[in-house]
């Protein structure tokens, strides 16, 4: 019989906190909370919570090395949606789907992406109308439910959803399959057609805000790196609307399944940016190198020629 440690078992249990323990506040006609969340446990006293606004002027200038994604362009393999009742969720069982760079410190599988209508991470107090998450825990670890008991174990991406006048051809793949899905808590559906992470986020993924903060339901774990990238990809208002249509674990239209914002506290929050995109010279800087160089050079050749 196989032993499992207890690091694991208390793990496991802060991933799969019981789904019919737990919902999300009723917003009022303004989007905001009636009342605050009170999930108890870590998600009410812990200090490094998530959500955050993410506020540039509370933030600190960082630079990281690239982001580098391996097997994000090829479609999940043998994807299936979920109606968790908190959310619709894609799970990937391919361990060669990874991210590694942007100052993560490691190598980090993919286990599923999940949706938040609307966004659950501010920027400078604006809400966006959708926010998807793109979970990953680190290799040195079994399982997302084991490196959840540890301090940065989890690597969470997000990407920010703005309304556009246009659909979401991607995003659609997702409301086709969730129509079949969206009624029975706990159903899941084969997608309806190919879904590709990288066609999820957006083109631009070397702005992006880095924080260390928590899982954003219960039982709120403190394990994970956030990123939050600063571009976003449009959907429509219309599309937006299908994903209220999903029924929650009382059998009820799930309205809204974002958290309220958290105190930031002490943490650091990072604006990572590339140099060359600020408006600086640093870019310019090997350019001038190569022009002095060559100027020598000439100059060199010149006074061979006078002698």
């Amino acid at each position: 019989m196989k032993r499992v440690s207890l690091a694991y078992l208390v793990a496991f249990l802060i991933v799969n906190a019981a789904a019919d323990e737990w919902n999300y506040p009723t917003p009022n006609s303004n989007g905001v909370m009636s009342e605050p969340e009170s999930w108890g446990g870590q998600c009410d006293n812990g200090r490094r919570q998530s959500p955050i606004d993410l506020a540039q002027a509370a933030a600190v200038r960082g630079e990281f090395a690239p982001f580098f994604f391996s097997n994000y362009k090829l479609p999940i393999k043998q994807a299936q949606l979920t109606n968790t009742g908190h959310s619709v969720q894609i799970s990937n069982r391919d361990p060669a789907v990874t991210i590694q760079g942007g100052g993560l410190g490691g190598r980090f599988v993919l286990d599923q992406m999940h949706f938040h209508w609307g966004s659950e991470h501010t920027i400078n107090s604006a809400r966006y109308g959708l926010e998807l998450h793109l979970v990953h825990h680190d290799i040195r670890y079994a399982s997302l439910e084991e490196a959840a008991a540890t301090r940065n174990g989890v690597a969470v991406l997000g990407v920010l959803f703005h309304v556009s006048a246009q659909p979401n051809m991607h995003i659609d793949v997702i409301l086709d399959t969730a129509a079949d899905i969206r009624n029975e808590p706990g159903k899941e559906a084969s997608l309806k057609g190919k879904l590709s992470p990288h066609y999820l986020m957006p083109a631009n993924r070397s702005t992006y805000f880095r924080y260390e903060g928590s899982l954003t339901t219960p039982a709120c774990a403190e394990s994970v790196i956030w990123t939050v990238f600063t571009d976003s990809v449009g959907v429509s208002l219309e599309q937006i609307e299908q994903f209220k249509a999903i029924h929650d674990q009382n059998g009820k239209e799930l309205l809204n399944n974002f958290r309220s914002v958290q105190p930031l506290n002490a943490r650091a929050l990072v604006y990572a940016t590339e140099w060359d995109q600020q408006d600086n010279n640093f870019a310019e800087v090997p350019r001038l190198h190569a022009m002095l160089i060559g100027l020598v050079g000439l100059l060199v050749a010149t006074s061979k020629c006078l002698y």
